[in-house]
C-alpha cells in the first residue's frame, strides 16, 4: 500500500516538472514571436483604429436609415456584423504581419517601406468606406456631392431598394 502511494506521488513529481519545462518552452517561444513581430504593433493598433471607425460609421448609417425609412431596419449592431469585423481585423492584422516580413527578409536591401504602404493603403481602404458611411442617407450638401463620386451604401448594406421608398415617399408628399 505504501509503495503505491510512494509511486503515485513520484509520478505525480515527474508529470509536474515536464509540464514545468514544457511551459518554459512554450512561453519562451511564445516571448520570441512577440519580440519578432513587435514593429507591427503601431501598423496594427493604427488598422485597428481605422476598422473600428469604420465599424461607428455603418452603425451611425445604421441609425439614420432607421430615422429615414421606419420599419426597413432597426438600427443595431447584429453579431454577424460583429463577425465580420472580427475577420476582416484578422485579415488586416496577416496582412500587416506579411508585409513586415517581405520587406525584411525578402526586400531586404532595398529602401522599401513596404508594412508602411500596406498600413497606408488599408487606411485609405478604411476612410473611403467611412466617407461612404458617412454620405450615404445623409442630406447634407457635401454628402450630395461625395455621392457623385461614392457609393450610397445604404441598398446594399440593409437590403433597401431606395427607389422604391423615394417612390413612396413622393406618393404621401414627402421630399
Amino acid at each position: 500500500m505504501f509503495s503505491i502511494h510512494l509511486k503515485t506521488t513520484i509520478m505525480y513529481e515527474f508529470i509536474k516538472q515536464i509540464i514545468a519545462i514544457i511551459g518554459k518552452y512554450v512561453v519562451t517561444m511564445i516571448g520570441a514571436v512577440c519580440a519578432f513581430l513587435e514593429p507591427t504593433v503601431p501598423f496594427i493598433l493604427i488598422c485597428t483604429l481605422a476598422v473600428l471607425c469604420d465599424c461607428y460609421t455603418a452603425w451611425a448609417l445604421s441609425r439614420r436609415v432607421k430615422n429615414k425609412y421606419p420599419g426597413v431596419n432597426d438600427g443595431k449592431f447584429k453579431s454577424k456584423y460583429a463577425g465580420r469585423v472580427f475577420m476582416t481585423l484578422l485579415k488586416v492584422y496577416a496582412l500587416a504581419i506579411l508585409a513586415f516580413l517581405i520587406e525584411n527578409f525578402i526586400f531586404e536591401g532595398l529602401p522599401v517601406k513596404l508594412a508602411n504602404i500596406v498600413a497606408g493603403a488599408v487606411c485609405f481602404w478604411q476612410v473611403w468606406s467611412m466617407l461612404e458611411n458617412e454620405s450615404s442617407c445623409n442630406e447634407a450638401k457635401w454628402a450630395k456631392i461625395a455621392q457623385r463620386i461614392l457609393i450610397d451604401k445604404t441598398e446594399r448594406h440593409f437590403n433597401i431598394n431606395l427607389s422604391e421608398l423615394k417612390q413612396k415617399g413622393e406618393l404621401n408628399g414627402e421630399s
